[in-house]
């Protein structure tokens, strides 16, 4: 990998837990980076990127937009969000290129004609706001439109977690990137991509059966250990810091292939130690201050922990059974990281001996998904469920578990189970 120490590495650039990783950046499995990289050069190919939360989708692509493409555009669509407003953030985040008078690359060229209606439509768009309680689009700006507006900046436009947008504005997704499509005759890196959950990929292309091999559906797996440890390795060149070995494997662990949290815990040891540049002597980071690290990150992390709990749990209506409570119970009293289908129905028959396998099933699947707060996750070759983290399954078995003494605190109970749980990561050596 080369010396990369330099006097301006921040620590707040290198280890990235909220944001796409640029200087720590590591290069994903060669099947995931070269589909991805196929799929942005073959011209009018739309891609759906997914995956589950925190596995490093958008780092992966922004990386790979940064080395392919002259510009992006990026949309985060948030829950109740309609495709109208959607059309309405990307045309506004057009407005730098059509406002300049110079361009900013050489790479592309606005036609005064197009320069003209998008002022004007600019010029609508807010008078109505004007009017109204709320922006309204104008019937002018049509998908259409859009494609025209996107396809002369040689802009790629990315939507964030479209899964949270509902079925019927997924619908006209599914409608808008059929128009990107066809208008990628004219304007060849035209391109939508969208960026969801886990068994999100099909939301899209299932509206529309000519779609079926215009849209690449490309699925971001978790981390593998190496994966993981070359962030670290990263970060220790960048910022001349060195991980002891048995810390470097407890972050492994704990980060259970979710690079947000290796970045989150690596920047916590960092700072709980005052080390913010790129340090001109070596120091080492020890297994106390891991546990700084896992002390800071649980209370910081105290209410996406909870959310994602209330999510699993919740009930739209009485049931015989409480079938999510029901089955991370069974799967905490089992006291394995990894179990099968038949391992988790045989401990919830111990004490409801009828319970449908069908339940199971249904449950298993719905615990997987963004609606559940993916508390749980399947590793289809070796057919075997977990949880998604070992802070996540702490902290349902703080909530679930009677075992657990009422006084002691949240964090400390979820710090004793991460403390005890058993490192068994080996860590491949990296040239």
């Amino acid at each position: 990998m080369g010396n990369m120490v330099n006097d301006g590495n921040d620590v707040y650039k290198v280890f990235t837990p909220t944001s796409p990783a640029i200087l720590s950046f590591v290069e994903r499995d060669n099947q995931v980076n070269n589909d991805l990289v196929d799929a942005l050069r073959i011209p009018g190919m739309q891609i759906v990127l997914y995956g589950s939360s925190g596995a490093g989708k958008t780092t992966l692509l922004i990386n790979k937009l940064n080395q392919l493409y002259e510009n992006h555009i990026v949309t985060r669509c948030m829950v109740g969000m309609t495709m109208d407003q959607i059309i309405l953030d990307g045309f506004d985040q057009l407005n730098c290129y059509y406002t300049n008078e110079v361009s900013k690359s050489e790479a592309y060229s606005i036609s005064s004609e197009l320069k003209v209606m998008y002022a004007g439509l600019k010029s609508t768009i807010e008078k109505q706001f004007q009017e109204t309680i709320t922006r309204i689009l104008p019937i002018q700006l049509t998908a259409q439109r859009l494609s025209d507006f996107f396809g002369n900046t040689k802009c790629c436009w990315v939507l964030e977690d479209f899964h949270k947008i509902v079925e019927d504005e997924k619908k006209k997704l599914s409608q808008v990137m059929k128009i990107f499509m066809d208008s990628s005759i004219s304007y060849p890196e035209l391109k939508i991509i969208a960026i969801g959950a886990v068994n999100s990929a099909r939301d899209v292309v299932k509206y529309d059966s000519e779609m079926k091999q215009r849209v690449s559906e490309i699925f971001v797996p978790l981390m593998s250990h190496e994966e993981i440890a070359k962030i670290i390795r990263n970060g220790e060149q960048l910022l001349n810091i060195n991980f002891k070995p048995n810390v470097t494997q407890n972050i492994i662990k704990s980060s259970s292939g979710l690079p947000s949290v290796c970045h989150h815990l690596c920047l916590n040891m960092c700072v709980n130690k005052g080390i913010y540049k790129t340090l001109k002597e070596s120091r080492h980071l020890n297994e106390d201050d891991f546990n700084h690290a896992v002390e800071k990150y649980v209370k910081s992390s105290s209410d996406t922990l909870k959310e994602i709990f209330e999510k699993a749990v919740k009930q739209d209506r009485v049931r015989r059974y409480n079938n999510p409570q029901i089955i991370l119970k069974a799967m905490l009293e089992i006291e394995k990281d990894e179990l099968t289908h038949r391992e988790i129905l045989n401990q919830i028959r111990k004490k409801e001996p009828k319970y449908p396998t069908g339940n199971l099933t249904t449950y298993l699947k719905q615990l997987q998904t963004s609606e559940r707060g993916e508390i749980l996750r399947f590793d289809k070759n070796a057919g075997r469920y977990s949880f998604s983290n070992p802070f996540v399954k702490a902290y349902t078995q703080f909530i679930l578990s009677k075992k657990i003494s009422s006084r002691w605190s949240e964090f400390e109970s979820i710090l004793k189970h991460i403390a005890s749980l058993e490192m068994k990561v080996t860590v491949p050596l990296l040239k």
